[in-house]
This record gives C-alpha cells, sequence and structure tokens, in this order.
C-alpha cells in the first residue's frame, strides 16, 4: 500500500494529487491512497478543495492504514507536533528536498506514506494525459467572468499573477517576485508578442495598479480580483485561458501555466522559487526565466 498525504493550497494539492494519479499508473496492482487527516484544523487557504472544483476519484486511507504506515495524526496542529519529536518510520518517505528521485515513483514495490508537495513535473510526466483530463475546471456561469474569458481568448492575451499578502513577510518566499521580475518579464513580452493585452491578477492589486501600471501605459490591461475565497480557483482557471503568463514562485500560478493549451504559449519564470540554498526543480525547460 502507498499512502499520498495531501495538505496545503490548491496548488499544492495538486501537485500531490499528480503524484497519487501517477503512482496509480506506475504500481496498478498496488493499493494507492490519499491522506486528508491534516485538513482537520487547518487554518490556512480554503481547506481541501480538490473534490469540490475537479472531478477527482481517490481512495481514503483509513485510521489503520496509517497506523500501519506512518502515524495517526488526526489533525493539522498534532501533526505539526508529531513530524518534529517522533522518530521517522522506515515507510515514511519525505519529498528530497533539492533532488528528483525515479526510485520512488518507478522502482520502489514496498509500502510507503509520501509526505511532501512533489512540485517536479518528472514525478508525474508518465500521466500528464490523466492528469489533463481530471483538471478540468467547472463551467464558469457568472457575467464577470465569461466577458473576461471571452477577451482573453480574443486578443493576445498574457496573465500576470502577483502574490503578496502570505508571501511578504514569509522567509521561504518573499522578496523573490519583485518589481524588477516583473518588469523584465513584461519586457521580454513585449519584444515578443504583438498587440499584447494584459491581464492581472492579485491579492493585492492596489499594489499592482501604482507598480505595474507605468510599464504597461501603452498596452491593454485588465485588473482581476474579484474571484475569493472557494471562487479563488476561477483565477486559475482564467490564467489557463490566456496564450501567455507571467508566473510568480507560487503552484497556484504554475498550474495556471502549465494547464495553458495554447500552441506557442510563452511562460515568465522566477529562477529562484524559494529563499533556500536549494537547485529548483520546479520550472520546466522551455520557460523563460528571470
Amino acid at each position: 500500500m502507498k499512502i499520498v498525504k495531501i495538505i496545503g493550497g490548491l496548488g499544492n494539492q495538486m501537485f500531490q494529487y499528480a503524484f497519487y494519479l501517477s503512482l496509480k499508473r506506475n504500481y496498478p496492482d498496488d493499493i494507492i491512497k490519499v491522506d486528508l487527516s491534516c485538513f482537520n484544523g487547518y487554518p490556512l487557504h480554503c481547506g481541501f478543495e480538490l473534490e469540490r472544483i475537479f472531478q477527482i476519484d481517490m481512495v481514503q486511507a483509513t485510521f489503520m492504514d496509517l497506523l500501519k504506515n506512518a502515524y495517526p495524526y488526526y489533525n493539522y496542529r498534532i501533526w505539526q507536533l508529531g513530524k518534529r519529536i517522533l522518530p521517522n518510520r522506515k515507510s515514511i518517505y519525505f519529498e528530497p528536498s533539492d533532488a528528483y528521485l525515479d526510485d520512488i515513483v518507478y522502482k520502489d514495490n514496498t509500502n510507503k506514506y509520501y509526505d511532501g508537495y512533489w512540485q517536479n513535473v518528472f514525478y508525474f510526466k508518465n500521466a500528464e494525459d490523466v492528469i489533463k483530463r481530471t483538471f478540468v475546471f467547472p463551467v464558469l456561469k457568472d457575467s464577470r467572468n465569461l466577458e473576461i474569458a471571452e477577451r482573453i481568448k480574443s486578443v493576445n492575451s498574457i496573465s500576470i499573477h502577483v502574490r503578496r499578502g502570505d508571501y511578504l513577510h514569509h522567509k521561504l518566499y518573499k522578496g523573490i517576485c519583485d518589481i524588477d521580475y516583473y518588469c523584465k518579464g513584461i519586457e521580454y513580452l513585449l519584444k515578443s508578442i504583438e498587440n499584447p493585452s494584459f491581464f492581472i491578477f492579485s491579492n493585492d492589486i492596489d499594489w499592482c495598479r501604482a507598480n505595474l501600471v507605468k510599464y504597461l501605459d501603452k498596452c491593454s490591461f485588465c485588473f482581476i480580483n474579484w474571484n475569493q475565497d472557494k471562487d479563488s480557483y476561477i483565477d486559475m482557471q482564467l490564467m489557463s485561458l490566456c496564450k501567455h503568463n507571467i508566473i510568480a514562485n507560487s503552484s497556484f500560478s504554475w498550474w495556471g501555466a502549465w494547464l495553458n493549451n495554447n500552441d506557442g504559449k510563452i511562460v515568465i519564470s522566477p529562477r529562484k522559487w524559494i529563499n533556500l540554498e536549494l537547485k529548483s526543480n520546479i520550472q520546466l525547460q522551455e520557460w523563460i526565466c528571470f
């Protein structure tokens, strides 16, 4: 049996579920399950979202499954405490911080509990087809998003994702996607795309208005900030419809770019993803990094 722990915001949940689908494809005779127990008492984001947004198929681990393969943490706070003070079981596999290891996907036939985010496309390269069939967004219904979606499809659309809020003071993520990064991305696309139209997604639109408009003064641009709380996923949906993307160091906009099926798309990504001396494996080879 293999169990994948799912935790985090929507983008992280998608990486973990993609990893789960990859394990199912690689070990068709094994039992593959997910552990959702850490969403009990989880104070961040919108809780577990995959089942509400996408038509997913999964089997949840039971208490006895967790008892055999890991520690049954019951809830988020106990997991936070337990992972620091309890000795590691051999069956618990923590994601390597700076390396992709194909052994855990293709060669490990033992029982395992996988604890990590698996933010590397090679962890699910073999299952991209089923992942794209799974991560299909609901049909848009409200008039404002329908209008924006039609505009995005009709022009040379470029999404810009600016994540501030929780990133502003987070020691791992702060300071990476600064104004210099967005300036370079915008300049590159202005030289590469005719008549571009920019669609700016952010949890801090005031900052975007104050800092980005001067680089877009000769272009069409639109700010989008009304999809909030349980409707936040619609921003990712709209990003995926854009012909090109400037993403933040955020799994949320990473998926918006990865799910973009437009031919010839250009994706601008930060070269550095996290404030640690680690090699980043999340960017795709064809993406332009600054």
